[in-house]
């Protein structure tokens, strides 16, 4: 007797996945064809595009290549559009001067320091298949009187690290002093840029992925809510013919955590919430006053554990104040046990640790302990208060046990003690001075 073949329900649900593998997979190819031809098409589009306005810049005079209404000054549109097979093409034409060392850079060495144009064709388009093309040129003047015909100066940047080496690819910016806006940009891969620009004053930033930032201010600008009547690093001024120079210094940025704790011999207790000042040791520039206005000056305040972590810092010399009322810094250590003095200073690319240990004239520190074993409570909820003085503050012990209640008045407080586990305790404690009060809490069964 001969048994019937057919499929099993598990047959045909691994058949059909295999299935929908193979028809998914070309399905995504099928996809991948599609957007590699619309964008191969639009991209040949936008080469032509190009490669047309590139030819029409070369067949201009000399002295008429140039964007209108920027420096250098031509016939050139900044703008302009293009439409081909549906599709609205952006062309963005840029000119820059070119300042080439191999004849001087400047008076006295080369009285002509423009020494030839790039122009730069940007073709943009949106859509599904979007994308950009870039193509440049350079433009020679034939002679020497067509390279000195067009006027203006030269303005060199300058980017270091802290250590006096030149930076790597640092974007440059210059703008409009009034305006902000952004003129020309340079990333040099030697740190240096030269900037061939119309007489007049001009805004310079600088700056880099995971670096500080540098830049020029003017008088009258605002920073941290303060007018800056004479700047430390002023706006360049570029004259005719001449070569303006101006440096920066920038380098990797660093981090500072910074803990709150109270005296060595009492083991360096928590001190929460405490409003704290950083201040660098750079400056901005002077006020009306003639008061220096820091580059850093901020407030913070430590969290539960009683410290707080400071991001993006330059390197400086920072320096530590303490705001919150009744509380006294009475020493600085950085790495934590190894007492220094302020300011503290931060160098690039790093993680530094500072204690602050501070003192007031009344405190108190609370041990909570098992009563039977005498090991300490971790995260017990101690809470201290007296009506008459309007206090109240609630806080937990920390793995030793301990939680430290500062700055405070002479006063009788009452004491509340509780955590998971144990019964609670209500008791009284004096305080006055630097005061300990032990308590032990009893499990319940």
């Amino acid at each position: 007797m001969n048994a019937e073949k057919s499929f099993t329900l598990i047959d045909v649900l691994v058949g059909t996945f295999l299935v929908l593998i193979v028809f998914l997979g070309i399905f995504g190819a099928y996809q991948l064809g599609l957007k590699v031809v619309g964008l191969s098409k639009n991209k040949i589009t936008a080469v032509a595009i190009a490669n047309k306005k590139i030819e029409q810049i070369r067949n201009l005079p000399y002295e008429s290549i140039g964007v209108q209404g920027e420096f250098p000054d031509g016939d050139l549109e900044k703008v302009s559009t293009a439409v081909f097979n549906n599709i609205e093409y952006k062309i963005e034409t840029r000119v820059d001067f070119v300042v080439d060392s191999a004849d001087g850079i400047s008076s006295p060495d080369d009285d002509c320091p423009n020494d030839y144009k790039k122009a730069q064709v940007k073709i943009s388009w949106p859509g599904r298949f979007s994308g950009e093309v870039i193509l440049t040129t350079d433009i020679i003047p034939k002679n020497l009187a067509q390279e000195c015909a067009e006027a203006g100066g030269i303005l060199s940047v300058s980017v270091f690290d802290a250590y006096g080496v030149m930076v790597s690819s640092p974007l440059i910016e210059i703008k409009d002093s009034e305006t902000g806006q952004t003129l020309k940009t340079a990333t040099p891969v030697e740190g240096k840029h030269y900037f061939s620009l119309s007489p007049a004053t001009y805004k310079v930033v600088v700056s880099k992925a995971n670096y500080s930032s540098e830049q020029t201010y003017g008088s009258g600008e605002s920073y941290g809510g303060k007018i800056i009547v004479t700047p430390e690093n002023p706006h360049p001024i570029v004259l005719e013919g001449q070569l303006t120079e101006i440096s920066f210094s920038i380098d990797k940025v660093s981090s500072m955590t910074v803990e709150t704790r109270g005296a060595k011999g009492a083991g360096y207790p928590v001190i929460h919430n405490v409003t704290l000042t950083l201040r660098g040791a750079k400056k901005i520039g002077l006020d009306v006053n003639e008061d220096p206005i820091y580059k850093y000056f901020q407030n913070q305040i430590t969290d539960g554990p009683g410290q707080v972590k400071i991001s993006n810092l330059e390197w400086d010399s920072y320096s530590f104040s303490v705001i919150s009322p009744d509380l006294d810094l009475v020493e600085i250590e950085s790495p934590p046990g190894a007492e220094t003095i302020q300011p503290v200073g931060l160098v690039p690319d790093t993680s530094l640790n500072v204690r602050l240990v501070l003192e007031a004239e009344n405190s108190l520190l609370v041990t909570v302990q098992d009563i039977v074993s005498g090991e300490p409570v971790f995260s017990a909820q101690v809470r201290l208060y007296n009506t008459d003085l309007g206090y109240d503050n609630t806080q937990y012990t920390d793995e030793k046990g301990q939680t430290y209640f500062i700055p405070l008045e002479i006063a009788d407080y009452d004491l509340q003690a509780q955590a998971q586990g144990y019964s609670s305790l209500l008791t009284q404690v004096s305080v006055s001075g630097d005061t300990t009060k032990l308590v032990k809490l009893e499990q319940v069964e």
